[in-house]
């Protein structure tokens, strides 16, 4: 396997940076009573775990994939909550009001599914 190479080792680190603060936001709004946008910050953050997932398996600096193909397998990748919800018409689910108790569990299971894809980062890393 190519060495990674150091801007896509950036990128992928960015692109978990970005998903932590946006999960800090969420949890955020959870604190403040705000479940509609607790579910709107951590939706993004989902789809950029997904994404870092789906370029660990297939490394785009050696083989891009086309972009619907990118999707399809980053949707894929999705926890369970966020694939039930992206088979939903998106737009009409993160916009419609959300109630604390109900975006939580999104929110967690948001905070689980990062936590696993940063410690996969880490090893395919050090192996790589």
């Amino acid at each position: 396997m190519k060495k990674v190479p150091t801007r896509w080792r950036t990128t992928l680190e960015d692109q978990l940076r970005t998903a932590e603060e946006r999960i800090a936001l969420a949890e955020g709004h959870i604190a403040s009573g705000d479940g509609s946008r607790a579910v709107q910050e951590a939706y993004p953050a989902v789809v950029a775990a997904a994404t870092v997932r789906t370029w660990l398996t297939s490394p785009p600096w050696i083989q891009p994939l086309p972009p619907d193909q990118l999707q399809r397998r980053v949707k894929q990748a999705f926890p369970y909550l966020f694939s039930a919800l992206a088979s939903l018409d998106l737009k009409h689910a993160l916009t419609s009001p959300w109630q604390v108790d109900a975006a939580k569990p999104y929110v967690h299971e948001a905070q689980t599914f990062l936590g696993e894809t940063k410690e996969q980062l880490e090893s395919w890393l050090v192996q790589n």
